[in-house]
């Protein structure tokens, strides 16, 4: 990893492990980025029912278009992230960022479906190395103690992407077409991975930097790493949910609900609203359980999930849900509790391989498999609302979640989660 790092130390009684306004910042343009990679991979869910007639699509069709982004985001995770533990968050990130920016454009000059995907996988397989690029740069810039807080504060941030996509993608379409949705974003996002480059540069240590990391991870070394693998599991059986609201639920409310594409602009932006608001204190909550009540980090996020999972299984009752206000805390309410999902497990995977090296393997491997299981239901989604209808897939989605928090509770038992473990707990594997 080639980031460099002030190795300069505090004297005369200074706080070592005082985070820095520089750290501050380095979290925000980490949010931005993120806010214009949401942008630029969910356009095509607020202009599903547009692109749909434009390209002639199906829901089939348009599974594939989803696809398309999805399959290179998999296959690419545990290779982005190999590249940013070898050459650090810096570089890496700003050249991702130009590449999925300059895929985003071509998408505005799509003359056909096939063209439309080609540059979706772009997108797609540069986009593989945000997360990861993005958990190593924070786990640089902040020490342990403030980890919760600072992932959950940009995703917090970054959950103005969500908010601000529908609106503004709406809004650039009526104004000048769907085309425009592609290029605007795309242009910003060139801009940033300059910044980025520019801006990542001399971070502090801390004095809960352990060992050196590996010179070399390898994909062998941490995918034996059996610490990883409950949360790998649980992302496969959990992410289906995310990627079902990010990439359908605008066209189910267009389709099934009766909204307009400007009705769509005026209602998707809620739940990652009411999300972001309630991170900012789930995270403040899950340091507290680590500084005040004696859990151990990782066992802080795992409970934290649990809980949260038994409020997944009402999204079963929206296709049942005749007006749009009960639709809309329903999912809501889905939303808040894939988002946590998807927030926590980045964290806990940090709290798991701090120290260690492999972070970005580690979650390139975990976002992966998420993104392996959301791919083959969306195939399934494609082809049950072609030939079924909505009710099948909402049955699923009702289940995903609890499952996924008894795996948690299997594979961490024995020791994230054992009785009287607590913050200098070890690592081991469940």
């Amino acid at each position: 990893m080639t980031t460099s790092v002030d190795t300069r130390h505090a004297h005369d009684g200074a706080d070592v492990d005082a985070v820095p306004v520089k750290a501050w910042l380095i979290l925000v343009l980490l949010s931005l980025e993120s806010i214009i990679a949401i942008i630029d991979r969910q356009n095509i869910s607020a202009l599903k029912t547009t692109l749909k007639q434009v390209f002639s699509m199906t829901d089939t069709d348009y599974s594939w278009v989803v696809n398309a982004f999805l399959i290179p985001y998999a296959l690419f995770f545990p290779i982005c992230g190999l590249l940013v533990d070898r050459y650090g968050s810096r570089r890496t990130l700003a050249v991702f960022v130009t590449i999925w920016s300059a895929g985003t454009i071509a998408c505005g000059f799509a003359r056909s479906m096939p063209e439309l995907i080609a540059y979706r996988a772009i997108i797609g397989a540069a986009e593989a190395g945000l997360l990861p690029a993005s958990l190593l740069a924070l786990i640089v810039w902040f020490p342990k103690a403030r980890m919760g807080t600072a992932g959950s504060l940009r995703s917090a941030f970054q959950s103005l992407g969500p908010i601000i996509c529908t609106p503004v993608v709406v809004a650039i379409t009526l104004a000048y077409g769907w085309r425009y949705a592609f290029l605007v974003p795309g242009v910003i996002g060139l801009v940033f991975g300059v910044v980025w480059y520019l801006a990542d540069t001399n971070p502090p240590r801390y004095r809960d930097k352990q060992e050196k990391p590996m010179e070399r991870v390898t994909f062998r070394m941490v995918a034996a790493d059996r610490t990883l693998w409950g949360v790998l599991l649980a992302r496969v059986v959990s992410d289906p949910l995310w990627f079902f609201l990010s990439y359908w639920q605008a066209g189910f409310l267009q389709e099934k609900m009766g909204l307009s594409l400007k009705q769509l602009g005026m209602v998707l932006w809620i739940p990652p609203l009411v999300a972001s608001l309630l991170m900012i204190v789930i995270g403040l909550l899950s340091d507290r359980l680590v500084t005040r009540g004696g859990l151990s980090a990782a066992a802080s996020r795992i409970r934290i999930m649990q809980v949260a999972a038994l409020f997944a299984p009402v999204i079963l009752l929206v296709p049942f849900a005749a007006d749009l206000t009960t639709v809309m805390v329903l999912l809501t309410t889905a939303y808040f509790v894939s988002y946590l999902w998807l927030v926590l497990t980045n964290i806990l995977v940090t709290d798991l391989f701090r120290g260690k090296g492999g972070v970005g393997v580690a979650v390139g491997l975990m976002s992966m498999c998420g993104t392996i299981g959301a791919s083959l239901f969306t195939t399934f989604v494609g082809r049950t609302l072609d030939s079924v209808g909505y009710i099948p897939v909402f049955l699923v989605l009702a289940c995903m979640h609890p499952i996924a928090a008894v795996i948690l509770q299997v594979g961490y038992r024995r020791s994230h989660l054992a009785r009287g473990a607590g913050p200098g707990q070890p690592v081991a594997a469940g």
